[in-house]
């Protein structure tokens, strides 16, 4: 079967999510994210919708059901990293991204995480730190550089929406945008395939679940990536396993080597360690920022 490694981002209609035809994945431009200052009535409809499923309490009561148990010490932490790794957190900072007359290379930046060359000009001061970037890195290497994830990017779609994949159990989660960039995703990531063996779809699933067959490790603290999807649908189906702490992502953040390097060096990103619970946290619209919450933990870890 054919990789199935792009999506076409078609204009939402504002009708509640039963209603909603299911979209088909095809060969097209890039997915972009949506602006979280419009009144995205569709999503909204969505959500709507799945919540009136739920159980009083919203979605963090549903969240911590089969949540993995850590009852030593706060599970919502974060500290600086030694270097760019898989599993470390990048933090972007408002004032590299956001600058008044950024650089040939801050314009690099800029685009290689969704953000227009005039950002300062476009997003007003008050928004700015709910668009900093935040990205999850999934791989690194010197000779391949780096490949991750933007944590928070909606991209307006749920799983269900897409009629080629298979998505039992998972039909109500969200599809996030992981960069603008393509990720040519390999055989380990193959959420929504139909079978573990025939196709890659290019969506990337972090989660954590170590009984995911096939998981990898991203860090000590039980976050993990990938994994085969029937194993995930299965372990869902069951209840050993919450569809609510999956995160899926389409395409991804990447950096040619040396890059990356070059973007720290001038000061556009914090390398840090984050726990599992604080990236995985529900975040509903109106939440404060990730990155806020993520340089909150660090000064609290470094005051303690």
């Amino acid at each position: 079967m054919a990789r199935l490694c792009a999506f076409a981002l078609c204009a939402l209609s504002c009708v509640a999510f039963q209603a909603t035809p299911r979209r088909s994945l095809r060969r097209a431009q890039p997915l972009r994210a949506t602006d979280d200052e419009s009144d995205d009535e569709a999503e909204a409809a969505r959500i709507a919708a799945f919540r009136a499923r739920l159980v009083s309490g919203g979605l963090d009561a549903v969240a911590s059901v089969a949540a993995p148990e850590d009852d030593e010490g706060p599970s919502e932490w974060a500290r600086a990293a030694a270097k760019p790794a898989a599993g470390v957190v990048l933090v972007g900072s408002e004032s590299y991204f956001f600058a008044d007359d950024p650089g040939r290379e801050a314009k690099a930046s800029l685009a290689r995480v969704g953000l227009p060359e005039d950002a300062a000009d476009r997003i007003p001061p008050e928004r700015q730190a709910a668009l900093a970037p935040v990205v999850l890195l999934l791989d690194a290497s010197k000779r391949n550089g780096f490949t991750g994830v933007l944590m928070g990017r909606r991209s307006g779609y749920m799983m269900g929406d897409f009629s080629e994949l298979s998505v039992e159990n998972f039909r109500l989660q969200p599809l996030w945008i992981g960069g603008p960039h393509r990720d040519e995703a390999d055989g380990r990531r193959t959420v929504g395939a139909a079978s573990d063996e025939a196709t890659t779809t290019g969506i990337v699933a972090v989660h954590p679940y170590r009984t995911v067959v096939g998981a990898e490790p991203l860090n000590d603290d039980g976050l993990f990536v990938g994994g085969a999807w029937s194993s995930a649908t299965m372990l869902a189906g069951k209840g050993m396993a919450n569809p609510f702490r999956f995160r899926l992502f389409a395409q991804a953040t990447t950096w040619r080597p040396g890059d990356l390097e070059r973007e720290i060096n001038a000061g556009a990103w914090s390398v840090l360690s984050v726990s599992t619970d604080l990236l995985l946290k529900d975040r509903d619209r109106g939440a404060r920022p990730l990155a806020l919450d993520i340089l909150d933990a660090v000064d609290a870890g470094a005051t303690n």
